[in-house]
């Protein structure tokens, strides 16, 4: 797993967390925030793979900014469609706002799907009430991690599973600190879930502030771009 960028909305000096990996001449990108587009074409990915497939976890500005951009770009320069994968249609109607209209991708709205051998589970999160939001259990061969996108909480399946060898790796969202009004996960939380001896398998994500130090300090991983 690759990072593009690991801030949050607030912290554009990171980049908009989002990941990538390949497998053969597929590209696979989780999310695509603001500053997502211009690191792909910078890095030319859109053009080296044949294949794109890009899974969303929610529809905020700094996981989808740029999303209508790598579309039309891939469609109409490159002469190829992404895959969109969601598990609900929110995303059709804002790309139509957009001026993205669907015969410019293709949109996947499945709870899971087998790509290329990869099988990719959506997890429902809890970061907005006000839409849904998802993080994905992905499975190469016999190897699993999960993604939380947004998440102010570990939902409890991916923890059983982590603790019982089912899943190898874990990037969290994580937050310094708590506050009053709950939308990402305070490193308490993860010190309270995951036993010490656990959590060199974690990877914090989505800073709005630099706190690796004490990241460290807890025995977790952060991810680095």
């Amino acid at each position: 797993m690759k990072f593009l960028g690991c801030g949050s909305a607030f912290n554009p000096v990171l980049g908009n967390t989002s990941a990538y990996f390949t497998r053969e001449n597929s590209l696979f990108l989780i999310d695509a925030g603001e500053s997502v587009f211009k690191n792909l074409f910078e890095k030319e990915l859109l053009k080296e793979y044949e294949e794109i497939y890009i899974l969303i976890t929610h529809a905020h500005a700094d996981h989808v900014g740029s999303l209508a951009s790598i579309i039309s770009y891939t469609y109409y320069v490159l002469e190829k469609k992404v895959v969109v994968i969601h598990p609900n249609d929110t995303l059709i109607g804002l790309l139509k706002k957009m001026g993205v209209g669907q015969e410019t991708y293709v949109y996947e709205q499945k709870e899971r799907l087998t790509v290329n051998g990869i099988v990719i589970d959506a997890v429902t999160v809890k970061h907005a009430a006000d839409m849904e939001c998802f993080g994905y259990i992905i499975q190469i061969q016999d190897d699993r991690i999960f993604y939380s996108g947004d998440s102010y909480e570990l939902p409890r399946k991916v923890v059983e599973e982590f603790m019982d060898g089912r899943i190898q790796l874990i990037y969290q969202d994580t937050a310094e600190f708590e506050t009053g009004r709950l939308s990402h996960c305070p490193l308490k939380t993860l010190e309270k879930e995951i036993p010490a001896e656990h959590r060199n398998r974690v990877y914090c994500m989505h800073f709005t502030n630099d706190f690796t130090e004490k990241i460290s300090e807890k025995g977790f991983r952060y991810v680095e771009v």
